[in-house]
């Protein structure tokens, strides 16, 4: 349970319908979204899209996070990571809530599941899970152009 909440709005039609239009968006808008500059974009209520560009990196610098309001939908629009996640229940936070960004960080799990996140692949995330991003395949640093839509649980 998260805040008494639980984890309700995995069965919440309200939140399976926006995961529903944020999945449907990006496999129409690819070649809109490859030419839109870096930023947030609303899309519908309760869902941001956040179109990014940058770098892979190494596992030790793969920072993990949580996020208490949203669902993360890892959209890969061109190039290659590995997005790690485990349950957050298992390791202790090493930073305070922050209520603006509904971010907290971790440091790294005893063990951690990996998704290869390539063209045209996703990877939801929720709430319970940490997870880190932008990880680095096979020892190979590549540019990612990279879409992160936050779907509102509230």
């Amino acid at each position: 349970m998260e805040n008494g909440k639980g984890i309700w709005y995995r069965h919440d039609p309200k939140v399976r319908d926006r995961i529903d239009t944020a999945i449907a968006y990006l496999t129409t808008h690819e070649d809109e979204l490859l030419a839109k500059p870096v930023g947030k974009y609303p899309l519908a209520e309760g869902i941001e899209v956040r179109v990014q560009s940058y770098d892979s990196r190494e596992y030790a610098s793969m920072v993990y996070e949580t996020h208490r309001d949203h669902i993360d939908l890892h959209y890969m629009l061109s190039g290659q990571e590995y997005v790690r996640w485990w349950d957050k229940g298992v390791v202790e936070p090493n930073s305070e809530y922050d209520e603006v960004e509904d971010i907290i960080f971790y440091p790294h799990p005893p063990r951690h599941n990996t998704a290869l996140l390539t063209d045209h692949h996703y990877v939801l995330v929720y709430p319970e899970d940490m997870h880190a991003a932008h990880g680095v395949v096979d020892g190979k640093v590549s540019h990612n152009h990279k879409v992160v839509v936050k779907i509102s649980v509230l």
